[in-house]
């Protein structure tokens, strides 16, 4: 029987599925705009962080075997769409958009009012699909590198601070954010082997991996903006990754404003991708 004629089933994939999902996901991601090389640990590592559970991914299977999966993910009435792909061989048949109507009637079921998603700018295909599916845009996101310096004139320094300290920082300062990054769940799984300082109602968390830095939050409370607490904030973390011995620093999913465009010119750091988030009224 060809692809196209066996019945296609989707279910939940639940935990004992989830090396067939991560195999499925290596092949989905093999040709995509930003190629995606999963894991284990790498999905399980992404689920807790956006506060999602391996038993509401949904797949689709053909026979036995995944040919596409979404990972729809809940808090109270808000909903987010946490990854969605097909198998190159199943596309352009509707699995993508059946993949999406089950996720959002899962997500309504349980009281879900409103779905996030992001989609990378330049991927027109998804957009498209969302776009038909009624999801509208609601701002852009970025991601950017450049280098770590030693640099000075960023005041005092900014003290050691622990998670517990900078929960209500980061629920001021980030608000307003994408979902990935306003989530409680995200901060904690951040602060993971990250080092944490606050300062003047702000707060900046750096890591490192091997050569590689990341300053994975720096938020400033609302009533605190505009007093130069985050360039400060951004110059100790910068310098701080350069005497971790980090070669490159990265930062992701902050907004496109004006404010934020001028700090990375500032610190010559480079836009390396942009994502459109986008959102619908269930």
């Amino acid at each position: 029987m060809a692809a196209s004629e066996r019945p296609m089933t989707i279910r939940r994939v639940g935990a004992a599925g989830l090396d067939d999902l991560v195999e499925a996901q290596n092949r989905i991601f093999a040709d995509y705009i930003v190629p995606i090389r999963s894991s284990r640990a790498f999905f399980q590592d992404f689920l807790r962080s956006v506060g999602g559970e391996i038993d509401s991914v949904l797949v689709a299977v053909d026979g036995r075997r995944i040919v596409g999966y979404v990972t729809p993910v809940q808090d109270k009435q808000e909903g987010w769409i946490g990854g969605i792909g097909v198998m190159p061989e199943h596309r352009n048949r509707g699995l993508g958009t059946a993949l999406m109507a089950a996720a959002e009637k899962s997500l309504k079921e349980r009281g879900v009012t409103e779905v996030n998603l992001e989609v990378i700018e330049g991927n027109l295909r998804a957009q498209r699909l969302y776009e038909r599916l009624g999801y509208r845009q609601v701002r852009k996101l970025l991601c950017a590198e450049g280098r770590p310096a030693r640099l000075e004139g960023y005041g005092d320094l900014p003290e050691r601070a622990t998670l517990a300290d900078i929960m209500p920082l980061h629920a001021d300062s980030y608000a307003r954010a994408c979902w990935q990054r306003r989530k409680p769940s995200a901060l904690a799984q951040s602060a993971r082997d990250a080092e944490i300082y606050r300062k003047d109602g702000g707060f900046v968390m750096v890591r490192t991996v091997e050569t590689n830095g990341f300053i994975p939050f720096l938020g400033v409370v609302s009533d605190r903006r505009e007093k130069g607490i985050g360039t400060s904030l951004a110059m100790f973390a910068l310098s701080r990754l350069g005497e971790l011995g980090a070669f490159k620093a990265s930062v992701f999913n902050v907004e496109e404003t004006e404010p934020i465009l001028r700090m990375l010119d500032k610190f010559d750091f480079r836009v390396t991708m942009k994502q459109i988030e986008m959102r619908k009224s269930l």
